[in-house]
């Protein structure tokens, strides 16, 4: 059914009438051609049949109602059905950029967000921002030991962490695996400095309580900041360097420590 079509004979009718007006759309999908159909339908029903009409022009004036009463029917049921498949539609949208396990964004989910985001730096409409990539460094173990559920458990944690202690404006995702990214917008490193020494503080400090065992959670940061001009490659390219730097870091410190 062509409903522009609809919409366009509504508008005519209803412009042709005294007194009758269309300009109070309804907020539901399509509702504009409900309401149009309502005040039509409402106007010839509202209509006196003059004394002097003949037989035929009373069986026009009833056909008429009847097939505007129709027409409203046909409409709002298109309405109700446009109204599910835009709501199954979003649905579906939320599906393919949401981790199924985390409920998180996935690696599309965020990429989506970051090059939105860049584009709003690049147009000026944000000062810029930081990507940090986070990875669990003892996961492995964690699966190998206590098995794959207690790892998905493991994700699920750093996943709720995440999330927690984010603004609205920012984003949490989750790569694959057991690597994370955080997309802090619209602020600076010198900005965030506290927040990112409490999040590097909070994942390293995390507790898996599995059937009465304490997991302890570790993770690697890398941390790149972004202005106008960045793309998405360069930005991960540096924060990737940055993370295995900071692994790297992290082992020789460990090592020293154990051999102390």
């Amino acid at each position: 059914m062509r409903t522009d079509n609809i919409n366009d004979t509504a508008s005519v009718l209803a412009s042709g009438l005294p007194g009758l007006t269309t300009q109070n759309a309804r907020t539901a999908p399509g509702g504009k051609w409900l309401n149009a159909a309502d005040e039509v339908f409402a106007y010839f029903q509202g209509q006196k049949e003059p004394q002097n009409f003949d037989q035929r022009n009373t069986l026009d004036h009833a056909a008429i109602l009847e097939l505007l009463k129709s027409a409203s029917q046909i409409i709002r049921r298109s309405e109700e059905t446009i109204a599910r498949q835009e709501s199954r539609i979003t649905a579906l949208e939320n599906v393919a950029t949401t981790d199924e396990l985390t409920q998180i964004k996935n690696r599309r989910g965020f990429m989506e967000a970051f090059e939105r985001e860049l584009d709003r730096v690049n147009r000026g409409m944000s000062e810029g921002g930081l990507v940090i990539l986070i990875d669990l460094d003892n996961f492995k173990p964690i699966n190998d030991i206590y098995g794959h559920p207690a790892g998905d458990a493991a994700l699920k944690l750093v996943a709720s962490t995440l999330a927690a202690d984010i603004r609205r404006m920012d984003v949490a995702g989750r790569l694959g695996g057991d690597e994370f990214v955080l997309l802090f917008a619209n602020t600076t490193r010198a900005k965030v400095a506290a927040r990112v020494q409490k999040l590097v503080w909070m994942l390293n400090n995390l507790s898996l309580i599995w059937y009465g065992t304490e997991i302890p959670v570790r993770a690697s940061l890398g941390i790149k900041e972004f202005t106008k001009g960045d793309t998405a490659d360069r930005i991960f390219s540096a924060a990737d360097v940055s993370l295995y730097d900071n692994k790297r870091r992290r082992k020789a410190t460990e090592a020293i420590t154990a051999a102390e």
